[in-house]
């Protein structure tokens, strides 16, 4: 399952994902902190559809979670080199420009 909200700032449409099971964990090693939580990513549980819908139409995005980036890589919104890792999760961020 997937997480995910949309947040409108502006002419951005911002979409936060992640994996259901990470909702609530800080995860942190020497470089990298983060802290998912529901302001940010709690929006719905959505399906993979839904959450492919919505990447779709995002305009920049803050993904987590190996089932998340896995979706955004087969979508090719994400290519497989721009994903890093903290905790041996994987977390990528999307921007679009132009």
């Amino acid at each position: 399952m997937i997480m995910a909200r949309i947040h409108h700032i502006s002419n951005e449409t911002i979409l936060a994902a992640c994996d259901s099971e990470l909702m609530g964990q800080t995860l942190e090693d020497e470089d990298v902190r983060l802290h998912i939580d529901t302001v940010f990513f709690g929006g719905n549980t959505v399906t993979e559809e839904e959450f492919r819908g919505m990447l779709a139409q995002a305009t920049s995005a803050n993904l987590v979670g190996k089932i998340t980036v896995k979706i955004a890589i087969e979508m090719e919104c994400i290519h497989q080199d721009a994903v890093a890792e903290v905790c041996g999760i994987p977390y990528a961020m999307l921007f679009c420009m132009g």
